[in-house]
């Protein structure tokens, strides 16, 4: 249809999968397709300048890509059933739910799937199905091998060792715990109707974890997470509403604890970094997509991983977010920001700030 948007992601996507629900929790009409190999090279290559999932082909023909951008672009041009809140202290939280998921959970997902051989051999076939759909399985196998040698790479550059995976595991069950702990009271992250952090969370959650085959049981014990994977999965009911007064529920608090004392000891030590490159090469326009190694601690342990740049872009959003306030809205913010041990870490300045254009990260 002329006015459907197209989606392009496989279902073993953890990013495809936080966009997925977003469009049918928004009702936007939309087709969800699987591309093919030569579908990724030709077409989705062509648009937006490389092989990435998930990307959206808008009515009139113009492409989205990166989850974040296209959730904005979206979020104005349908405003209603808002996922981003409107008022200050939710927005922050959700935001910064959302840098947790995109930008922290990626190295549990990674971790799960390409270290556990189960759930590697389950994702080999799931690449070799979606990119070839009609070829026989052994040829499927065959021509999603590279792709998978490629991505079995990554943990180990996201700081995955045999020294870290014991904090990487700890890590990922606690967050499950907090999450079904804080769901049975509420359906979704900050009350009846999903945030953009819930999105954010799911994707890596459902489609890496869950529904990986080996490491489904994660889940055994916290059916809240289970009921919140079927309701971001099933078609849009009721739009719902934020919880009352701008409030952020307590059963978060651990959860933001965390995502302050690790993942923004991470986020700290990568803008440094970025400042100092720049301060080095005062012409470009650009970053490299990674800045060397740098310590890293999840779950209690410790060990070094890649500085990647594109987190900068994400933490810019919870950052802007809490600089626009006004003074009133502020005062609030910092009460709960105290509370969970992350206001110091709100106060980090940017000195070289990041933008897409084009598809491409660039220096503003």
């Amino acid at each position: 249809m002329r006015n459907q948007y197209a989606h392009f992601g496989w279902p073993v996507s953890p990013y495809s999968a936080k966009t997925r629900a977003y469009f049918r929790f928004k009702q936007i009409p939309f087709s969800d397709r699987t591309p093919s190999a030569p579908e990724l090279l030709l077409r989705i290559q062509r648009a937006v300048g490389k092989v990435v999932m998930p990307t959206v082909r808008q009515p009139d023909g113009r492409w989205l890509q990166d989850t974040s951008e296209i959730i904005d672009v979206l979020e104005k041009r349908f405003p209603e059933r808002a996922v981003i809140p409107r008022t200050p202290k939710q927005r922050l939280a959700s935001l910064l739910l959302e840098l947790h998921g995109d930008e922290w959970l990626c190295v549990p997902a990674l971790h799960y799937r390409w270290n556990v051989p189960s759930n590697a051999a389950f994702a080999i076939d799931e690449f070799g199905r979606y990119a070839v759909p009609y070829a026989p399985r052994f040829i499927q196998r065959a021509i999603a091998k590279p792709f998978a040698d490629k991505m079995r790479r990554y943990p180990k550059l996201l700081g995955v060792s045999k020294a870290t995976i014991p904090g990487v595991e700890r890590f990922t069950k606690e967050l499950i715990a907090r999450l079904d702990a804080h769901l049975a009271e509420t359906p979704f992250l900050l009350g009846s109707r999903p945030c953009i952090g819930d999105f954010a969370l799911f994707g890596p959650l459902w489609a890496h974890i869950y529904r990986d085959v080996a490491t489904t049981n994660l889940f055994d014990d916290s059916p809240n997470v289970r009921d919140w994977f079927d309701r971001l999965l099933a078609p849009a009911g009721p739009a719902g509403e934020f919880v009352p007064n701008d409030d952020v529920p307590e059963s978060l608090d651990g959860v933001f604890e965390t995502l302050f004392a690790e993942q923004f000891a991470y986020l700290r030590t990568l803008v440094e970094h970025i400042s100092t490159w720049c301060g080095k090469h005062r012409d470009a326009e650009r970053v490299p997509r990674a800045l060397g190694e740098a310590e890293f601690t999840m779950g209690g342990t410790t060990g070094q991983r890649k500085l990647v740049t594109f987190s900068q872009w994400m933490l810019q959003r919870p950052l802007d977010a809490y600089r626009q306030m006004n003074d009133e809205s502020r005062a609030s913010t910092d009460d709960w920001l105290r509370r969970v041990k992350g206001h110091e870490a709100m106060q980090l300045v940017i000195e070289h700030r990041l933008e897409r254009k084009n598809f491409r990260m660039v220096l503003h």
